[in-house]
Order: structure tokens, then sequence, then C-alpha cells
């Protein structure tokens, strides 16, 4: 039953985005690559996803049925830009690099992350619903002496990249939120990658880090008592997951058939691994480009702010 229900899923999906009038149907305005070229954001350290690469593009071989070519981005921005040239087809993209994408015209979601929901001490709530939003957190180090956003006043906090939805979208409008110019009232270092952002905490680059909850757990195997040493102040409101999106004019089956691979192997526990060990997807589900209007409000509102990139 529940494969038969995602197959109507995949259908639903796939007559909406072939439905059009007989004058737009020439398929002459599609792209079906001989290779499907996929790209991974740096969400953290590269050597742990190059680690994860070929094991991922086996899967989708294995799903597809055609040749596939993983790659990692050297940024956000690079993978944007990947997808804008039609040189990445598919890309896993976090949920602002997906915006900033489809609003340049170069990608369209089909697919949202689901994943567990974790508690404020970075435990997954096995027992509860998949979640398909989560929240960036304020961590700090246990010396600190930061207790309050306000504390973090003339501090040095450490992103993962300022294109990053957890990592600086949603923490800048925070601190605004809470009195404090994100320009002008702190120091933001781009330590590239969430797992990096709380090792800048660690080796003391930086005093404080916003990432995606709990990315602690990315590093408890390294440094077992993390949470200790990396302690927990408080988190944001809701986010919609990341993405996997495709560039406009890919061949309409092929999307289809990329949309029912992902669903299918999340049904398989040994094959959602995979995904989970570079992302920590645990399933997905349909999604719209409307689900992430929210990350354009926000987006707007700092329209006026300079950080460089």
């Amino acid at each position: 039953m529940k494969k038969l229900f995602l197959a109507l899923i995949v259908f639903a999906l796939f007559f909406g985005i072939t439905a059009c009038e007989e004058s737009e149907c020439d398929t002459t305005q599609y792209l079906f690559p001989d290779v499907l070229e996929v790209q991974l954001i740096p969400s953290r350290d590269a050597t742990v996803l190059n680690a994860q690469r070929a094991p991922f593009e086996e899967l989708l071989e294995q799903y597809l049925g055609m040749e596939v070519n993983v790659t990692i981005a050297t940024d956000y921005n690079a993978l944007i830009e990947g997808m804008a040239s039609e040189q990445i087809h598919v890309g896993l993209l976090a949920t602002t690099a997906y915006v900033l994408a489809h609003d340049e015209g170069a990608a369209n979601v089909i697919l949202k992350s689901l994943r567990y929901d974790v508690d404020d001490a970075g435990t997954e709530l096995r027992d509860q619903p998949l979640v398909d939003g989560y929240k960036s957190q304020l961590v700090v180090g246990a010396d600190s002496g930061i207790e309050t956003i306000a504390d973090l006043a003339g501090k040095t906090i450490a992103i993962s990249s300022f294109t990053s939805t957890s990592g600086f979208v949603w923490p800048a409008n925070l601190l605004a939120d809470n009195g404090l110019d994100p320009e002008t009232d702190v120091t933001w270092h781009n330590a590239g990658g969430h797992d990096n952002a709380i090792l800048a905490i660690m080796n003391g680059t930086a005093d404080a880090a916003f990432t995606f909850k709990d990315a602690r757990n990315l590093l408890r195997d390294e440094y077992p008592n993390i949470n200790d040493d990396v302690v927990f102040i408080t988190d944001t409101t809701i986010i919609p997951n990341d993405t996997i999106s495709v560039i406009p004019r890919l061949d309409r089956y092929l999307v289809g058939r990329i949309t029912q691979a992902f669903l299918d192997f999340s049904l398989n526990p040994d094959h959602i691994a995979i995904v989970d060990a570079i992302y920590s997807h645990k399933g997905y589900a349909a999604a719209t480009d409307e689900e992430y209007d929210i990350v354009r409000t926000y987006l707007q509102r700092q329209e006026d702010w300079d950080f460089g990139s």
C-alpha cells in the first residue's frame, strides 16, 4: 500500500509538470543527458562528503539505470552556478540555496528531505514521526559566559556559509529580532561547514556558532563529550528542510524517474543509510516552491546587509 501511495505521488508530480498546452509541449526543449550530473552542497567537511560520494553515485545508478556522476560543490554558490549553466542537472540544495537558484531560473524543487526531530540535548526523537522542517541552534563554548542572544555583542560567531539557512539567514534575523545589528555588533567567521563551525568553538577561533540542530552529532564519535564542551543556548523558528532540485529543462520523464528513485530507496534501510551518512536524510516527501516563501521574506529583510561571501 505504501509503495502504491508513493507511486501515485510521483504520477501526480509527473502529470503536473508535463501537462501543458500543445504549443508548449515541444520535447526538443528538454535535456536528457548521457551522464546525469548530481552535485552535493559542502554543508560539512569535504573529506567526509567525499567518502560517501561513490556509494551515493552507485545507488543512483542502480535505481535510475543510467550513468551518474556525483560531485561536491566548492561552495553553495558554485552549485547554483552549475545548475544555471546546466552543467549540473540535479542539486541537493540547502533551503536558501534552493530559493536563490529557483528565483534566477536555475532550479525546480521536486522533493524535500525528512528527518527525525531532535531535542535540546541533541537526541533524535525516533519514536515520533519524521519532520519536514528543522531549526537553527546557537551553541557556545562551555566557559564562554554567553547565556543569551544579547551576550553575543562583540563576539565572533562561526557559521557554515553566508548562504546557509540555519547557519546564517535565520540566525542573522534572530539577532535583529533581539536588538543586535547583524552587520556591526558581531563578527562572522565563515568556517565552511556546520561541523567546522562547531570545531571553531573548540579550537578558540570563535566564541559561538549557529548550525542546524543538532550538528554536534556530526562530531560525537570523535568527541564523545562534545555536549559538555559545546553547550546549547537557544534555537530558532522552524526552517523548511533542504531539497532535491532539478534544472528546469531536464527531461520530464527523467525527472519522474529521479523523483521515484529517491522515494523508493528511502524505503530500504540500507540504501537510505547512504544518504543519511551525507545529510542525515531519513526520507523524502513531495515539495512545492510555495513552501519556501518564508525564506524569501527573510532574505528580503537583509538585502541591505553587506557581509561579503
